[in-house]
């Protein structure tokens, strides 16, 4: 097994500031609300996008009273919402995925539909084999 090396300070500045960029870009909570009216959840994102999710769709928030709901807290540094009272822990990027479905999911779905209407149509086209016998002029067939 390889020893460990201590990263030169260089190194430890390049993997400082990668980590910045990949962490500004990824959707973060930065605040969270319960809105009695609709009832949802509502999330705000670092982008500045809002997003409301049902009570159902919440894993442990379906029968949570609007008093415990009013206590939600947006942790870890944006990825979690909490709930103190009824022990409850969401991760946002997994609320996200399994809410409005990865880019990944969606494009394989889109893909098994085509490919599946395809099907129903007869399948590709046969490939046409390359036309590399040409005739002579005295008749007889010769590969080019």
């Amino acid at each position: 097994m390889a020893e460990f090396q201590t990263p030169t300070q260089e190194e430890y500045n390049a993997i400082t500031r990668r980590t910045v960029t990949r962490v500004k870009h990824q959707l973060r909570a930065v605040d969270a609300r319960y809105d009695r009216r609709n009832e949802r959840v509502m999330i705000t994102l670092n982008n500045g996008a809002v997003v409301g999710f049902p009570l159902s769709s919440l894993p442990g928030l379906e029968s949570a009273t609007p008093d415990e709901l009013r206590k939600i807290e947006v942790e870890g540094g944006g990825y979690g919402l909490h709930i103190e009272s009824l022990d409850a822990d969401i991760s946002i990027p997994q609320l996200l995925a399994d809410q409005l479905g990865s880019t990944i999911m969606r494009r394989a779905i889109a893909r098994a539909n085509a490919s599946k209407a395809n099907g129903q149509l007869g399948g590709r086209p046969r490939k046409r084999p390359p036309d590399s016998a040409t005739k002579s002029q005295d008749g007889l067939s010769r590969k080019a």
